[in-house]
Parts: structure tokens; sequence; C-alpha cells
């Protein structure tokens, strides 16, 4: 009986460790030699977000699903094509979702099936063909893209799309048990159902809503099948806004939204682009623009118009989310020299978050400046034409940005603030 008893105990006991390990752990997270990176050009110890404060909030829920677990953390980040590559973002999420643990991919889109480059931690497949086009393509004044800035439509009628979370450079495969397909539904569009092969499993409708519905699979799975189901005569199209992959642990997902070339108007035009984020209920929502508007000498109040007109946005159906805007790093004016916009563009920006009391990250100040692109291409941290970085570039970024947010989460543990501006 007494063996009976210890061994009921020691089951317990790891139960309840496998449940409650997040309470395990120190509050602060250390900034490992990994997480830093070894350039002088940067000052490192000028990495730190401006205004911090207006995050507590956000820093406050890190801190719950630290010491206690049980929350989800939803942090979006929203750019161009720095941000479409997932090479910096991707940085950010593996750290974040290391110490805070892993709720998931997060948004993702078949950017090859509508002709765009796009990450490399996930494989599509399909049987038909897909038209599809972006919101920084269409030059309308309201444009009628979702949550990606990208749509895909193919009429066919046993239409259908797999995903599989595999990443092409490590071969990992990550699992999940929850597919949200983000569509406008319309009377022509084709019903869908959500099934893996592999398992055996059909997901269960969870969720439907005018712009998403939910699917739950039973048992993790690795890929799922999007497929067209026609319930009706009048439906001619498959349609796809965007497609969210989740687990049902606790942590953060950090979603990364980006449309080459893009630019704050461009998403403030997409007409269903708020109102379908605001279903990933983010707690943050970071901002990454910069590089498109300086490709010309900025009009610095049309500029702060459409910072002002997409945040207007965010902030209505989003509610509660925290804003963080990020200056971008310098690169060269369409790759051929040194552009003198870079220093305008990241003055509106900063001046925009003073006055709106939104927090800041000054990836430009802190990266060298007015013409620091030199230093950048010098070091091999840029690609060829100058505008983008290298993988290894996107790589150093992504670590910085993750180590503002750690400072500052370790700042409002602490009780300290960050310096309310920076420059000019």
């Amino acid at each position: 009986m007494f063996r009976l008893r210890l061994l009921i105990c020691a089951v317990f006991l790891v139960v309840f460790l496998g449940q409650c390990q997040s309470q395990l752990r120190a509050p602060e997270v250390a900034i490992t030699p990994d997480d830093t990176v070894g350039y002088n050009f940067i000052r490192q110890s000028d990495n730190q977000l401006i205004q911090q404060d207006y995050l507590s909030p956000f820093f406050e829920k890190l801190s719950e699903q630290r010491t206690r677990g049980g929350k989800k953390i939803s942090i979006v980040h929203i750019g161009d094509s720095h941000i479409l590559g997932n090479y910096l973002t991707r940085e950010v999420r593996d750290r974040l979702q290391r110490e805070f643990g892993d709720a998931g991919r997060g948004l993702i889109f078949p950017y090859k099936l509508a002709g765009s480059n796009g990450p490399r931690d996930y494989l599509i497949n399909t049987n038909c063909s897909w038209n599809g086009s972006n919101c920084q393509r269409n030059l309308d004044d309201s444009t009628p893209y979702g949550i990606s800035g990208f749509s895909l439509e193919a009429r066919n009628h046993q239409g259908e799309m797999t995903i599989r979370l595999r990443d092409t450079t490590t071969s990992e495969t990550k699992m999940f048990t929850k597919v949200t397909v983000f569509q406008r539904r319309t009377p022509i569009t084709y019903d869908m159902e959500v099934v893996d092969e592999v398992s055996g499993q059909a997901a269960s409708l969870f969720l439907e809503g005018d712009y998403s519905r939910s699917w739950y699979f039973d048992r993790p799975v690795g890929q799922a099948t999007i497929s067209a189901r026609r319930t009706d005569k009048t439906q001619k199209m498959l349609s796809i806004d965007g497609i969210c992959l989740e687990n049902e642990l606790a942590g953060v997902t950090y979603h990364s939204i980006g449309v080459n070339g893009a630019k704050f108007s461009d998403y403030s035009r997409a007409k269903y682009f708020a109102k379908q984020l605001a279903e990933l209920n983010p707690d943050l929502i970071i901002l990454s623009f910069g590089t498109n508007e300086a490709q010309a000498k900025p009009d610095a109040g049309y500029f702060y118009k459409t910072m002002e007109d997409l945040t207007k946005q965010l902030a209505e159906q989003c509610g509660t989310a925290r804003i963080l805007l990020t200056t971008p790093a310098d690169s060269y004016l369409r790759g051929k020299g040194f552009n003198p916009n870079m220093v305008d563009v990241s003055n509106i920006i900063r001046k925009f978050a003073r006055d709106k009391g939104y927090a800041l990250w000054d990836l430009y100040n802190m990266s060298g400046g007015e013409n620091s692109a030199a230093e950048w291409k010098e070091r091999g941290l840029m690609s060829p034409d100058s505008v983008h970085y290298s993988k290894l570039g996107y790589a150093v970024q992504g670590k910085l940005l993750y180590q503002s947010l750690i400072k500052g989460y370790n700042a409002h543990l602490r009780g300290g603030t960050m310096p309310a501006s920076s420059g000019n």
C-alpha cells in the first residue's frame, strides 16, 4: 500500500511539475551571449526602448506567463519586405518562445502562390492554380485586402492546399492543433474542410465568424490540408486572406506580416486589414516601415498622416493592444549610394511616437545613423541590392529587437523607466 501511495505521489508530482514548469523560472530573463552582436558600429549599450512604460501591460502579462503560466501572449509584427522574409522576426520569435513558452507559429500565407517570396519554415502544396495580389499593387483609396495584405482565389470546386510546418533549412517539423483560415465569406465562396491525411484526422469546426473560421484537431499534427467543399450551386470560388497555426499551450505567438514595397498607407487602405487582425487578439503590435517611404524625399505632413491613419484603425479594432514603432536601419537610395531621406523618415517616425505616446525602437540611431549603410555593407550584413540585408544582417536586427524587449521587460520588473525621448 505504501509503495502504491508513493507511486501515485510520484506520478502526481511529475504531472504537477509539467503543468507548472513556468512557475519555477526566475521572473527576469538573462540576455545570453547568443543574444548579442559583435559589431562596434552598433551601439548595443544604447539599445533601449523609448517610452517603454507605455508597454507595462504587455510586460506584466509576460511576467505572469513566465512565473505562473496559463497566459497566451499575441504579438503582431507588421512591415515591408524586411518583415516578409521572416529572417528578422524568426530571431525574435524563437527567443521569446524559448523564455515565455511556444503557443504556435502564428499567421502564415501561401506567398509563392501569389507570386511573392516568403518565409522558409513551412511548405505549401496545391492541386490547382491560384490568382493572388497584394495591397501594395493596388493604388485605390480603399482596397479589398485583409490580414496578410495579400489575397488568393481559386475557381476549382476540388481545390485544396496542404501546409506543412517544416523548416527547409533545418528540416525541423513543428506541431499544431488549431487552424484558423481568414476569409471574407460571400454567397459565391466555397465552404471548407480541414484534414490531416497523415494522422487520418478531420478537424472540427469550432468557431465561425464573418472574417474567419477555426478548426481543431484532436491530436497535434505537422500538416493540414484545406479543401474546398461546395454546398450550394451558387458557390464558385475558394478565397484565402491568411492562415493561423497555433497549439493549445500557453506562451507567445509571434505573427509576422510583410508585403514587398509596402508603406504605412498600403495597410491603412486595406479595408479588412485591421478588422481581421483584431481576431489575433494582439497584446503588442510592432510597426516596421520607412525604407520605402525613404526612396523619395518624404512629405512630412503626408507621412505623419499615414501613420496616424493606420494606428487609429488598429487602436479602434484592437482595443487594449500596445503599439511599438521602429525606425529602419540605414540603406542606400535605390541601391546606388547614400540616402539623405533616411534621417528625415526616422525623425518623423520618432516625432510621431513621441507625440502619440507610443513606444519606439530607434534602430536607425542605435545602429549607426546617417550613412551607416556603408558599415552594414562592409561587414556582409547587406544584400547586393544595398536596400535589403543579408540573412546575417536580419539576424543581427532580430537579436537587437529581442534585446530591447527583454531590457524593457526586466526594467519593468525592477520598477525602472527608460528615457522618454531620444534624438530629434
